[in-house]
C-alpha cells in the first residue's frame, strides 16, 4: 500500500513530465502521456483522500458530488435489467 505523501510526490512528478512534453495550444497523446496519466489514475484508486475546496491535496482527485455518484448508481442498476 502507498503511503500519502509517496501518492503526491509520484503524481506531482509525473504532471511535471506530462508538462514539459505538452505543446501550448496543441493537444498530442502520445504514450509517454498516456502511460503517466494512467499511472496516476492507479495511484488515485490508493489514496485516502483528504479534500480541501473540492479537490483531494494528495492525488489532486476532484470530490464527486453525490448525484454524480446517485446517478451512476442508478445507471448500473438500470443496466443490469
Amino acid at each position: 500500500m502507498y503511503n500519502q505523501d509517496y501518492i503526491k510526490e509520484k503524481i506531482d512528478e509525473n504532471n511535471k513530465i506530462i508538462e514539459s512534453l505538452m505543446t501550448p495550444n496543441q493537444f498530442t497523446l502520445n504514450n509517454t502521456i498516456a502511460k503517466l496519466l494512467k499511472e496516476n489514475a492507479d495511484l488515485q484508486k490508493h489514496c485516502k483522500h483528504q479534500f480541501d475546496n473540492g479537490y483531494c491535496i494528495y492525488c489532486y482527485k476532484e470530490k464527486e458530488e453525490w448525484f454524480r455518484l446517485l446517478f451512476i448508481q442508478l445507471t448500473v442498476h438500470v443496466v443490469k435489467f
